[in-house]
C-alpha cells in the first residue's frame, strides 16, 4: 500500500499515482510518500520517480534491517527500527529516504507510530513549512516515545505482578518466574535496539553533513539524542524494576515458608508434650494407677490441658 501526501502551507493533500503525475513542490511545501510493503514493481517506480542510487534499490529491496545512515549527496538514506505498538512490541525497520522537500518511509509492515503520526500531521498544512530532516525529526521523535511507551507497559505489568505477590494470591514462584525472565529479555533486545540508533543521531548532526543538515535541524537531533539517552535510562529503570519485582517475589516465598514453619513448629509444641507424657506412661514399671481405668482418661484430659495452654500462650503472646 502506498501513500503520498503533500504538505503546504496551508492544507494537505492526498496524491493519487504519484509517479505519474509527480506534484511541483514548492519552498513552503514537502512530499511524504509511505509506502508499506510494497511490490518489486513499486520500488522500481519509487527508484525511476526520484532517481535513487542502485546501492539505495538494493538496500530497499535486502532483508537486512539494521539502524543505519548512508549519504547519498541529494538524499539521506536513514534506517530506524520501531515498534509495532507497546503491547505487541515488535521490531519493525523503517527506511526513509530524506531529501530537503521530499520524504519517503519504507516497511515491511503496519506501524503504530507512522500511523498515529500520518493522523497527527494530516489534520495540519503547517508541517509543510518544515525540510525533509525536519519531518525526519519529527518522525524520530515518534519513534523515540513509543520504546518509553514500552517500557511504561512494562513497568504498569511489574506493579500489578508486584500488588499479587504482595497480596499473597500468586499460587507459586514457578506462576511469574517465567514471566520475570520473558520481561528481562524483552527489555535486552529493545535495549539493544535502542543503542542501535546512537550512531545515526550522532551523524545527524555532524558537520560532514551540512549541506542538507541546517543549524535548526542539527539542533533537533542533539535533542532527540538527549531523548534517545532519556530512554536508555528508562530500560535501566526496567531492567532494575524487573529485579526488585524478583526480589520481592523471594520475600514473598520466605514469608510463605516461615508460615509454614510457624505452623509445623506449633504443631509440634503442642504434640511433644503429650509425646512426653505417653513416653513416661509407657515405662515398664507398676504403679497402682495401671489398675485403675479411670486414669487413662486423666491422662489424656491432662494431655489436652497441656495443649490447650500452650495454644492460649501462644496466641497471648501473638506467635499465631
Amino acid at each position: 500500500m502506498t501513500t503520498a501526501l503533500l504538505f503546504e502551507k496551508d492544507r494537505v493533500d492526498e496524491i493519487d499515482d504519484w509517479p505519474r503525475s509527480q506534484p511541483r513542490i514548492g519552498r513552503s511545501a514537502i512530499l511524504w510518500i509511505d509506502l508499506e510493503r510494497p511490490s518489486e514493481d513499486e520500488l522500481a517506480g519509487l527508484v525511476d520517480a526520484l532517481g535513487l542510487s542502485q546501492a539505495t534499490a538494493r538496500r530497499l529491496a535486502g532483508a537486512e534491517r539494521v539502524p543505519r545512515l548512508e549519504d547519498h549527496r541529494e538524499y539521506l538514506h536513514v534506517t530506524v527500527v520501531g515498534l509495532t505498538n507497546a503491547e505487541d512490541r515488535t521490531l519493525v525497520a523503517v527506511d526513509c529516504l530524506v531529501a530537503p522537500r521530499w520524504l519517503v518511509t519504507v516497511r515491511d509492515q503496519p506501524l503504530e507510530l507512522v500511523d498515529r503520526f500520518r493522523e497527527r500531521t494530516e489534520g495540519s498544512g503547517a508541517v509543510g513549512m518544515l525540510d525533509g530532516l525536519g519531518f525526519l525529526a519529527s518522525l524520530l521523535e515518534w519513534a523515540l516515545a513509543s520504546y518509553l511507551d514500552a517500557f511504561e507497559r512494562l513497568e504498569q505489568d511489574l506493579e500489578e505482578l508486584d500488588a499479587k505477590a504482595m497480596s499473597g494470591r500468586l499460587a507459586s514462584v514457578d506462576e511469574v518466574l517465567p514471566e520475570l525472565v520473558s520481561m528481562r529479555r524483552e527489555v535486552g533486545r529493545l535495549r539493544r535496539a535502542l543503542v542501535a540508533h546512537r550512531e545515526v543521531l550522532l551523524a545527524l548532526t555532524h558537520p560532514e553533513l551540512e549541506e542538507m543538515v541546517s543549524r535548526e535541524s542539527a539542533e533537533r537531533f542533539t535533542a532527540l539524542r538527549d531523548r534517545l539517552e532519556e530512554a536508555l535510562q528508562a530500560s535501566r529503570d526496567t531492567r532494575e524494576s524487573i529485579v526488585g519485582s524478583f526480589d520481592v517475589l523471594l520475600a514473598t516465598t520466605g514469608q510463605r515458608t516461615n508460615e509454614i514453619m510457624k505452623v509445623l513448629t506449633l504443631a509440634s509444641v503442642l504434640l511433644l508434650p503429650g509425646a512426653l507424657v505417653a513416653g513416661i506412661m509407657g515405662m515398664n514399671f507398676e504403679l497402682g494407677i495401671f489398675d485403675t481405668e479411670a486414669y487413662f482418661w486423666v491422662v489424656l484430659a491432662v494431655i489436652a490441658g497441656i495443649a490447650g495452654a500452650t495454644l492460649a500462650l501462644a496466641r497471648a503472646r501473638r506467635w499465631i
